[in-house]
């Protein structure tokens, strides 16, 4: 590209079909039976992703088309209602139509489209698929007659794509969900009544999953009852449900997020009361939680698109971009960041498919709860820091509105990582629930499996470190450690980000070996992976970067590469 304007974008293309990583680990997780059929409908995704979906995502972000609130209808009657513009409907029908929330998508699948769908940032979509996502499940799970009758074919129904939402955040706590003071109290007539104030309410769309404090109920989490509040009722009369004023955000401007209130509504539990936090955690937040990895993921890839094809085409001094060892470190280094995170995620959505969400047996249960946590910290926490480098890598080119997606992706991103729990929530959550289980000791039997089936051949010094970095974990994270709430507080992240980075390292690892004899790939990034998370020795001249310099222009084409790996 001798100059700009000769600039071509990535827009209509395909996102699944230019990514080679994502095909590989689909090929190793999914039923070999089932392959042609998800592949196929990921391709049209990712085309539609790339073509049209982008479009409409992109234009329903101007401020032209922002949310808004209608309280009164043409004549005057009161109808509290937000509307989300036409270009933002219509981006949410296409969707719903293409049947990604369809009863007979497997998890894999379910969360392939959404990743694809997720290159366009938020959007106005991903979270009210999430949100509706985790309503329908909690009422499949445990929703009475009335609400698998009457409200789950509405919630389903493409007339009314993706709104479904979850009120839980009031001004007396956010993450702290036993400061909840919305009250719920029985209405005698099978329903309740719901009183009370939510602070941050996204995708207040049609149906509303509540969390209020049941009338006469004890402090904290065990009063908490979660509650189907329709907009308007069966009857066709509008509950007594007020918008006070939608939030302006830093991202997901697209998405309205509102305050609200709640003046006597009629509501529907879902499952029971007593049991609503539970409820709330298993089936909404978890799923949640699941939904912000692959969002994440999915902004992760389309940074490094990018980010690659601006470096592929604009000139520099004489040469492109792509051509200066600088550039190409930062390239590698956002694709390895990808690689791992989507196989931490995407391999926690495989246990769902298997195990279900919520696992009979216990162990199982607490493995997939420590994953879901990890995986949604880990790749929301760098993942802010990856958008900002493959924006800097466009230089003052990156920050212009209509040159990119990425500074949209950029505010997104920063969403993405307050969503379903902060990075200290998320890990304080993982060592309390380390403190009153076995997940350690899970933890240390999937490493040392890990460990025995690596092959002698492969990556070796990389094997050596990683023994080194286990026994040091253990050493170093003691039941008596755990114990200790205060040092098991103090040390929260560091000790999570241990925990994970050793797995995700044995993971790469596993993948490596599949596919060593065709492709070098996995392994080179294994290595990459080794070099950043568990460092040990020189920074410079080192074999690992040696390598990746050698082996850099196939790596950021994700084209297959064949290298010799046994001595990294």
């Amino acid at each position: 590209m001798a100059q700009l304007k000769d600039f071509q974008g990535i827009e209509g293309t395909n996102f699944f079909e230019q990514d080679h990583g994502f095909k590989s680990l689909l090929a190793d997780l999914l039923p070999a039976d089932d392959r042609p059929a998800v592949l196929s409908s990921l391709a049209e995704c990712g085309r539609l992703a790339a073509g049209r979906w982008n479009e409409l995502a992109r234009d329903a972000s101007m401020p032209e088309q922002a949310p808004r609130i209608v309280k009164r209808d043409r004549v005057g009657n009161p109808v509290e209602r937000v509307d989300f513009g036409p270009l933002t409907t219509q981006l949410r029908y296409e969707v719903a139509d293409f049947g990604v929330l369809s009863p007979a998508r497997t998890d894999l699948q379910r969360f392939g489209m959404i990743y694809l769908i997720a290159h366009n940032g938020e959007a106005s979509l991903t979270c009210p698929i999430s949100c509706t996502d985790g309503l329908i499940r909690s009422i499949e799970a445990l929703g009475s007659n009335l609400l698998h009758d009457c409200c789950l074919p509405l919630i389903r129904s493409t007339d009314t794509p993706f709104a479904g939402a979850q009120f839980v955040t009031e001004r007396a706590g956010g993450s702290d969900v036993g400061a909840i003071e919305t009250e719920a109290m029985p209405d005698g007539e099978g329903g309740w009544s719901i009183t009370g104030e939510k602070w941050f309410c996204s995708n207040p769309d049609e149906f509303f999953l509540v969390a209020a404090r049941r009338a006469g109920a004890g402090p904290g989490t065990r009063g908490i009852g979660v509650f189907l509040v329709p907009r308007v009722l069966p009857d066709g009369k509008l509950n007594r449900v007020r918008f006070h004023r939608l939030k302006d955000k830093l991202g997901t401007r697209s998405l309205p997020t509102a305050e609200m209130t709640f003046d006597g509504a009629t509501g529907y539990a879902i499952g029971e009361p007593a049991d609503g936090f539970k409820t709330l955690m298993n089936y909404v937040i978890n799923v949640s939680r699941i939904h912000n990895a692959v969002n994440a993921c999915g902004f992760l890839h389309r940074a490094f698109l990018e980010a690659r094809n601006y470096a592929r085409q604009r000139e520099a001094f004489g040469k492109t971009l792509v051509e200066y060892p600088l550039i190409r470190e930062t390239l590698v280094s956002l694709l390895e960041k990808l690689w791992r995170g989507r196989l931490l995620t995407f391999k926690l959505i495989g246990l769902v498919d298997k195990h279900g969400l919520v696992p009979a047996e216990d162990g199982q249960a607490m493995w997939q709860r420590f994953l879901i946590n990890l995986a949604k910290y880990r790749t929301a926490s760098t993942l802010t820091a990856s958008i900002k480098e493959a924006i800097l890598l466009l230089g003052a080119n990156g920050v212009v509105e209509d040159f990119s997606v990425l500074p949209r992706l950029l505010r997104d991103a920063m969403v993405i990582e307050t969503w379903e729990g902060p990075h200290n929530t998320l890990c304080l959550q993982i060592v309390r629930d380390a403190a009153k289980s076995n997940l350690l000791e899970r933890w240390q039997s999937e490493m040392t499996e890990a460990l025995e089936r690596w092959p002698s051949n492969l990556l070796s010094f990389t094997r050596v470190r990683l023994e080194q970095a286990v026994a040091e974990i253990s050493d170093l994270i003691t039941s008596e450690r755990i114990q200790n709430r205060d040092w098991a507080q103090a040390h929260a992240r560091r000790l999570v980000d241990r925990l994970g980075s050793a797995l995700e390292i044995a993971w790469m690892a596993e993948m490596a070996a599949r596919h060593s004899d065709e492709d070098s790939t996995a392994a080179l990034l294994t290595a990459a992976a080794r070099y950043y998370l568990l460092p040990a020795e020189r920074l410079f001249d080192h074999p690992v970067m040696e390598a990746l310099r050698e082996n850099g222009p196939a790596l950021i084409d994700e084209t297959p590469v064949r290298a010799n790996v046994s001595r990294l």
